[in-house]
């Protein structure tokens, strides 16, 4: 059916729009130029966050149609790239036994149609191999942090995310992922929600993360 519809309806490559393959999440050119080593950040909380993207223009651009025009097959290209980077750094004594993402509020989803974060996690855990689990839950009308400024995160303390079943997080070791790393505090409060309600171990990962918010070299795409 891919093959069939793929013939009028050629998908195109997230990153220069170029017309690929039915099986291919992006093409051959923008593959190779995926960085080969993910970029890592250290939370305010203390969790590691990793990213196997900067967020630039380019992985900009593909980010605004994934989540602004529908693109939803852009999210099979980003998992993808996530993948690779959570095999790459979670490895041995850095396990996980449960895929979740960043959730959000019903109200924002509704006019959304989708949580991006939450589509991007579910192909990652498909990929991984891994169980996918909706453990938190946003509140209605919540501010997003996307929206405020610098100074506004970090003082936005408001019990923004709760737990839906916390007998689903006690003694469990989760991957949270996340679309976008700005500043970290939403990750940040997520991870307070799940060590409240007696998380094992928490790993942090999201698509991209914006410059200057690395520990250790910053490797570009493109």
């Amino acid at each position: 059916m891919n093959r069939f519809l793929a013939v009028f309806f050629p998908p195109k490559c997230p990153y220069c729009s170029k017309a690929i393959r039915y099986d291919q999440t992006e093409c051959i050119v923008c593959r190779a130029g995926f960085p080969k080593m993910p970029r890592i950040a250290l939370l305010p909380t203390g969790e590691i966050c990793i990213a196997p993207f900067t967020y630039n223009t380019t992985v900009r651009k593909a980010m605004l149609e994934y989540k602004f025009r529908g693109r939803k097959f852009n999210s099979e290209s980003f998992a993808s790239a996530l993948a690779y980077a959570i095999n790459t750094v979670y490895t041995k004594d850095m396990t996980f036994e449960v895929i979740t993402c960043v959730p959000m509020s019903s109200e924002r989803k509704k006019v959304r149609g989708f949580n991006q974060s939450e589509l991007i996690a579910k192909n990652a855990a498909r990929i991984l191999g891994k169980p996918f689990e909706q453990l938190l839950y946003r509140d209605k009308g919540a501010a997003v942090q996307h929206e405020l400024s610098y100074h506004e995160r970090i003082n936005n303390k408001d019990n923004t995310f709760h737990a839906i079943h916390p007998e689903k997080i006690k003694g469990r070791k989760i991957l949270l992922i996340d679309d976008i790393m700005t500043s970290g505090m939403t990750l940040s409060a997520c991870c307070g929600v799940l060590k409240e309600n007696g998380a094992d171990r928490i790993l942090c990962s999201a698509v991209a993360m914006h410059k200057g918010n690395d520990s250790g070299r910053c490797f570009r795409f493109r």
